[in-house]
């Protein structure tokens, strides 16, 4: 064998056993910041609204025009109740006051009819308080 190829050799066989000099890899690319009002909404409201609201008020069957299935569409609302957040002020907003109702009212969301149970008290008061401070 030629000597000139020995030290070839020899890079090749460290490479293979992991002795390259380390390097640091690229972090991963996560797109956008979150804000924290859409932190809360992923790892805490989307569940609840899941639970409860999502059946009916979905991209497929969105019930009264409402999405409850993303952020955009429970801010907005649907066609009969009004705005569904005013950020700041969940007594104005009608997620809140609809699923505060008593089940016996008319408006009262989800209805007494639906197999989807009603927002827990703890529940409301975690929706409630997102409203309030999410500004």
């Amino acid at each position: 064998m030629n000597r000139a190829f020995l030290p070839l050799v020899f890079a090749a066989l460290a490479l293979a056993e992991g002795t390259a000099p380390a390097t640091t890899p690229a972090p991963a690319k996560t797109g956008a910041p979150v804000s924290e009002r859409e932190r809360i909404y992923n790892e805490t409201i989307a569940p609840i609204m899941e639970k409860s609201c999502v059946g009916c008020h979905n991209a497929k069957k969105s019930k009264g025009r409402f999405r409850a299935d993303s952020l955009a569409g429970l801010t907005k609302g649907g066609e009969d109740a009004g705005e569904g957040i005013a950020w700041g002020k969940p007594k104005e907003s009608s997620v809140y006051l609809l699923a505060a109702a008593n089940r016996s009212e008319k408006l009262a969301m989800p209805p007494k009819k639906s197999d989807k149970p009603a927002l827990t008290p703890a529940e409301l008061e975690i929706l409630k308080n997102w409203i309030e401070t999410s500004k």
